[in-house]
This record gives C-alpha cells, sequence and structure tokens, in this order.
C-alpha cells in the first residue's frame, strides 16, 4: 500500500529542501563573488521562533497525508481521493471567515457555488462506487 512510501517521501523532501538550500547558497556565492555576502543574503532560518509552530505544522500535515493515504485504500480512488481533497473546503472556510482574505461577497459566493459542486461530485463519486460494488459500498 501506499503507507510504505511515507517515510521515502519524507527522506526525500528533506534531501530536496537541503540541496535546494545548498544550489541556492552556491548561486549566491557565484553572483555576489563572496561567501560571506552569499551567506548574508540567505534567509534567516528562526529556529528559535519557529521550531514549534513548524513542527506542528508538519505534524499536522503528515497525518493529513497518511489520512489521505488511507482513505484512499479503504474507500477506494473514486472515494477516498476526492474525499481527501475536500481539505481544501476546510482551508477555504477558514481563509473567508477568520483570516478574512476573501472579502468581496460575489467572490465568497463564487466560492460557495464551487464548493456546492465540489460536495455534490464527492456525493456522486460515493453514490456511484457503492452502486457498482466498490471498495466505497
Amino acid at each position: 500500500g501506499g503507507l510504505g512510501y511515507v517515510i521515502s517521501f519524507g527522506t526525500g523532501a528533506l534531501l530536496v529542501t537541503i540541496w535546494m538550500w545548498i544550489f541556492r547558497f552556491l548561486y549566491m556565492i557565484a553572483k555576489l563573488k563572496s561567501i560571506r555576502e552569499g551567506y548574508a543574503v540567505l534567509p534567516p532560518f528562526h529556529f528559535k521562533v519557529m521550531w514549534l509552530p513548524g513542527a506542528t505544522a508538519g505534524t499536522l500535515w503528515s497525518l493529513g497525508n497518511v489520512g489521505s493515504i488511507v482513505a484512499v485504500q479503504q474507500l477506494g480512488q473514486g472515494v477516498g481521493y476526492p474525499a481527501s481533497q475536500a481539505a481544501l473546503l476546510v482551508a477555504g472556510l477558514w481563509g473567508i471567515f477568520y483570516y478574512q482574505e476573501v472579502t468581496r461577497p460575489t467572490t465568497i459566493i463564487k466560492w460557495f457555488m464551487s464548493a456546492f459542486v465540489t460536495i455534490f461530485g464527492i456525493l456522486l463519486l460515493g453514490y456511484e462506487s457503492s452502486s457498482t460494488g466498490g471498495p466505497g459500498r
């Protein structure tokens, strides 16, 4: 199943992130012709401030990723994947109501119309899967 790939995914993400920082550092050294200046223009890590929020966000994302994999394994591709993508709806609601990232009423109405179409599609996929005797029955 897909859970066997979680560790390799995390390892790959770590290695790619390290490689990109090294690449950016080398690029800045070449551009500025100085190791000291190349390092100085890199964004600071802010470990003291960001370790707890960063670790919390990473842990929650990882749990959601594992939950998505389990949902697809248990419910099938037709139901599990669309249901796991419904997390975008939750994020949209947070953006509208808590962070107030979207304030124009017409834009909010369009978002809700799109959200209802998405939910309708998820429900139709679930119904189709259950009526054909698929894993989501």
